[in-house]
């Protein structure tokens, strides 16, 4: 069994990063069990000029997207591609914006690769499905409970050595050159850029275990 490992460079704001999830998953379910894959969450900070308490939703995305109507066209047409590939996506008035810094600081506390992945989905749904403020410390440390975190690893959240290794890890991948997500980095050596759709996804994976002779 080859041992793949993927780096998911991601941020739990971002729709696409939670539908490109969703599609690696179905590549990853097609390759079968012939192959081991290690998935790492990396931190990626779509919008890090917000401040701790977080922002207007509407009022912040309104104004990148040009309108209010540009925004609800946008927040519909993600709802659509939502329903057909089975993930919830609610909005509402009451919806902020927040700062993703301390939940990218709960996943670098998390460090085995599935109970991560469990978190990472866990954080997605609880803004995208629930409306629950991602940057809040109470609101994380029930996302990380309920997500089967330890409580040795709860206790230890928010500590400033993963402060500072998350800040590491943010430079770092931005010396890499990365200013877009979903980016997937395979066995460190391959980057994938964009939401593809699970064929095309299951494709470029299969092209690199040959490739590579990890089959």
């Amino acid at each position: 069994m080859a041992d793949i490992r993927i780096d998911i460079i991601a941020d739990y704001v971002c729709p696409w990063c939670y539908l490109g999830y969703n599609r690696l998953n179905q590549a990853i379910e097609q390759l079968g069990d012939d192959y081991k894959f290690d998935l790492r969450w990396q931190p990626f900070e779509l919008h890090p000029e917000i401040p701790a308490e977080g922002v207007d939703r509407d009022a912040y995305l309104s104004k990148k997207f040009g309108s209010q109507e540009k925004l609800n066209e946008v927040s519909h047409a993600l709802q659509q591609i939502g329903q057909q590939e089975g993930l919830i996506f609610n909005f509402s008035e009451d919806d902020i914006v927040p700062n993703t810094f301390l939940a990218h600081q709960l996943m670098t506390r998390v460090k085995s690769s599935e109970l991560s992945t469990a978190v990472a989905l866990a954080l997605f749904d609880a803004y995208f499905a629930q409306g629950i403020n991602i940057g809040d410390k109470s609101e994380l440390i029930k996302i990380a409970k309920d997500a089967g975190v330890g409580q040795s690893e709860i206790d230890n959240l928010f500590c400033l050595e993963d402060q500072v290794l998350t800040e590491k890890k943010l430079k770092h991948l931005g010396t890499m050159g990365i200013n877009s997500v979903p980016t997937y980095v395979v066995n460190d050596q391959f980057m994938i850029q964009g939401a593809h759709s699970a064929e095309s996804l299951f494709k470029t994976l299969y092209d690199i275990i040959e490739n590579e002779d990890l089959s």
